[in-house]
């Protein structure tokens, strides 16, 4: 009888077993490491065509795996949940346009739940102000990384680089655009990083110099305050080295950001701190970078204030914007059907079809406006600048844990950066915007319980205030 009631309990138990191990934290960093090692794997030269496309499919089906594995409710939904259904749904209605290619617009309907996934399934986990700040460090890490092998790619690049037939075997023509003369007269590919993309060091590099700045104004032990100097001075190298400007404008707007939020948090040392370290690394990077490539860069720079920021925006990728508002939304109002564009159309559309033409998206609002029209455009970025807002007022909250508000300021400032690089590249159809979403959707289910636990004692302390 005894041993019945006993295998009764444990039978019990399960289901609340199963749902502790499903909502525990350690999830949400094996997807944050399996991003990591999907990236390494890229720019693995001995993985064969299939096998890289294994490793990129791989990296986004790890995203519907946890939407469907963990199960259970958030404490409080996401602001912009709503809006990112919406989106989906308004892209699952674009199969049934008649331009729409049946497989590869499933595919890319596919490709892009998995990216918006963490907006929903993120929540469901336990998160904690120190979970945040682990996935911080996670994602710190691997850029600082990268960011190192960037400069080793420079300075031995027969050694760290990949060779040149496996670049030009993924770019073809386009390769030899992306070669850098040094001082002394070599030539040898924008550095990698820990990407498959040349010039791919100098985005871990903006990463790691936004998050270095927090770390090394922050009361951090001397060897984390060591390795955030060590990142910043080889992103700044990286970036610059890469002759990415658009790289460099966002990288000094998630720095101005990062200021702006520690004035506003009352954090003035700091903020003053982050004045004199800025230019500082500017220069030095700068200094660094001209001795490698004979003063390039800096000209390259130069060129920045040569025109006016809206002339130069222009000339790069602001004529794609133009073009999108003036020319294609007018004959895409709605739409120009699923699977035309992309990866997915890449990979999965239908060669004979000749009556439908390949469209080509270099810009966020371009990717929207063929996946759903001015409808999607404005449900796009609705959710992420509702995702922005939100994480923004964490950080400036003065009722929650110094250290979630520190976070969220960290993401705040790499928002602004991502924000802005929509308006030069298809973000929200990256690994990048699976990080956004990830680190956005982590730090408001970190802030959701304490901000119902602190209304529910408003509540009951004015409920009291009534009765007397």
């Amino acid at each position: 009888m005894h041993s019945t009631s006993a295998q009764r309990t444990r039978v019990a138990s399960l289901p609340v077993l199963v749902r502790s191990i499903r909502s525990s934290e350690r999830w949400i960093y094996f997807f944050l490491a399996v991003q990591f090692a999907c990236q390494c794997a890229l720019m693995a030269e001995w993985l064969g065509g299939r096998w890289r496309l294994y490793f990129r499919a791989a990296s986004f089906a790890s995203s519907l795996f946890m939407l469907f594995f963990i199960q259970g409710r958030p404490v409080q939904p996401h602001p912009a949940r709503l809006l990112g259904v919406s989106l989906l749904g308004l892209m699952g209605l674009g199969l049934l346009h008649s331009d729409s290619d049946t497989v590869a617009g499933i595919a890319h309907w596919i490709f892009n739940i998995a990216i918006w996934a963490p907006l929903f399934w993120v929540g469901r986990i336990t998160v904690t102000a120190k979970t945040v700040w682990n996935l911080l460090m996670m994602f710190w890490g691997f850029n600082l990384v990268s960011s190192v092998v960037g400069v080793l790619q420079v300075y031995y690049p027969e050694r760290f680089a990949p060779s040149a037939e496996f670049v030009k075997s993924l770019l073809g023509i386009m390769a030899d655009a992306l070669l850098i003369e040094l001082a002394d007269g070599r030539q040898v590919w924008r550095p990698f990083g820990l990407s498959d993309n040349p010039g791919g060091a100098s985005v871990a590099g903006s990463m790691t110099v936004i998050i270095g700045l927090a770390i090394f104004t922050m009361r951090s032990n001397r060897w984390l305050k060591t390795l955030a100097v060590l990142g910043i001075s080889t992103g700044v190298f990286c970036i610059y080295i890469c002759e990415i400007r658009s790289i460099m404008v966002t990288t000094v707007l998630g720095a101005g950001v990062m200021l702006m939020l520690q004035v506003l948090q009352g954090r003035t040392s700091r903020a003053f701190a982050t004045m004199l370290i800025v230019p500082l690394v500017i220069v030095l990077g700068l200094s660094w970078t001209n001795a490698l490539s004979d003063n390039r860069v800096q000209r390259r720079v130069q060129s920045l204030g040569e025109a006016s920021t809206t002339a130069v925006y222009y000339q790069n990728r602001g004529r794609f914007i133009e073009y999108s508002l003036l020319e294609e939304l007018p004959q895409y109002p709605l739409g120009a059907g699923l699977g035309r564009y992309g990866m997915m159309a890449a990979y999965f559309s239908d060669p004979t079809n000749t009556r439908r033409t390949i469209l080509w998206a270099e810009v966020q609002l371009s990717a929207w406006l063929y996946d759903g029209g001015l409808l999607m455009i404005v449900l796009g970025y609705g959710a992420v600048i509702v995702a922005c807002v939100s994480t923004y007022r964490i950080a400036v909250s003065r009722n929650l844990p110094p250290l979630l508000c520190e976070c969220a300021g960290i993401i705040t400032a790499l928002n602004a950066g991502w924000l802005a690089i929509t308006f030069t590249y298809v973000l929200f159809l990256s690994q990048s915007g699976l990080i956004f979403w990830m680190l956005n959707a982590a730090v408001f289910a970190a802030a959701a319980p304490i901000r119902l636990a602190t209304a529910r004692r408003t509540n009951r302390r004015q409920a009291q205030l009534r009765t007397l």
